[in-house]
């Protein structure tokens, strides 16, 4: 097969940073994938993707590669402000979409997003949530499509970050829309692909609360470093959600769906590899140092996926409604959680 055949994907990835060369990573990894463009204003990360995709053809200016009709889709990684602005010209350009998560900080640009999205039936958009690929999260939502579970009553969710006391870090957290609509988003979009998987049901009310007694200085963000969330749904299904960026080993993440009939628990392992250590000071595991080491083939499951669905179209585990829903109960979270208020979810 020839690159620019029906049968590969070509993509241009926009962000080449954290996150960004991760993405490009696994695209170089993925069978009919081709990266055929990187755009990135960031001179250190135009070095880099010269020497990790080097027939990659590279952009400063995102409308320049938008023109390249070697460009089926673009992959963005960019900074979350960017993302409305970038689906809607990437799909005017006629090209397929993949987004980084969140869609949007606002609510009302994520719901804008998805309804520009559905304007464009033969352009398919995706916002990323690696779990929905994970094979816990796989199995859990197929015991829920088969009714063992019976009806589903709640979700808890637990996710902790690994401690880290660098000023980068401090520097994010400061723009990263706080720790709901940042790291537990992923714990909210997972509630609401597990919920599908039954019904759709939607959010209404919000309660969260918080502390900053690790990291004093988040409050200066209106943010916290620990918080718990409580989401009520119109039938009366409560999903919750605790989040820590203090986590002293590593990142780690576990579920529990309670039903009618049965339950579940889903156990991240904490272990980016499969290995125990043995010596003088005893026993321990190698653990996962973030969730980019805990759900890695995920991150790689998920390119692939993306590819499939553009290439041959069907089912998939992509839902960008969910998305945007996300937004919604994520802000809803952090306006309670900084105001001290049970707050009404404002869904489209």
């Amino acid at each position: 097969m020839t690159a620019g055949s029906p049968s590969v994907l070509r993509i241009g990835a926009v962000g080449a940073g954290r996150m960004g060369a991760q993405h490009i990573e696994n695209m170089m990894n993925t069978r009919f994938v081709e990266v055929a463009a990187i755009c990135t204003p960031m001179e250190h990360e135009l070095e880099w993707s010269k020497k990790t995709a080097p027939d990659a053809k590279l952009y400063k200016d995102y409308d320049d590669l938008l023109k390249d009709k070697n460009v089926d889709a673009v992959w963005l990684s960019s900074p979350t402000a960017l993302h409305k602005e970038q689906v809607f010209k990437a799909l005017e350009a006629g090209k397929h979409v993949f987004c980084e998560k969140p869609l949007a900080m606002d609510p009302k640009d994520a719901w804008e997003v998805y309804h520009k999205a559905e304007e464009y039936p033969n352009l398919k958009v995706a916002c990323g949530f690696p779990r929905r690929f994970a094979p816990a999260f796989l199995e859990a939502a197929k015991r829920i499509r088969n009714g063992e579970l019976g009806e589903i009553i709640s979700i808890k969710n637990t996710c902790s970050d690994m401690y880290n006391p660098s000023e980068e870090f401090s520097k994010y957290i400061k723009v990263s829309g706080g720790i709901f609509l940042d790291m537990n988003i992923h714990c909210i979009d997972a509630s609401l692909y597990l919920l599908s998987q039954e019904k759709e049901k939607k959010p209404v009310r919000a309660y969260a609360t918080g502390s900053t007694k690790v990291y004093p200085h988040f409050a200066d963000y209106g943010d916290v470093d620990n918080a718990y969330g409580l989401v009520d749904f119109d039938d009366g299904t409560i999903v919750s959600v605790f989040g820590s960026r203090d986590n002293q080993h590593g990142h780690q993440t576990s579920v529990e769906i309670y039903g009618s009939k049965a339950n579940l628990t889903l156990h991240a392992d904490p272990r980016s590899l499969a290995v125990d250590v043995h010596d003088k000071n005893g026993s321990r595991l190698v653990n996962a140092k973030d969730q980019m080491a805990l759900f890695s083939q995920a991150y790689a499951d998920e390119v692939a996926a993306f590819r499939d669905w553009v290439l041959k179209g069907g089912e998939t585990p992509y839902n960008l409604k969910d998305a945007a829903k996300a937004v919604s109960i994520g802000q809803a979270l952090q306006h309670s959680v900084r105001n001290h208020i049970p707050v009404t979810i404002e869904s489209d």
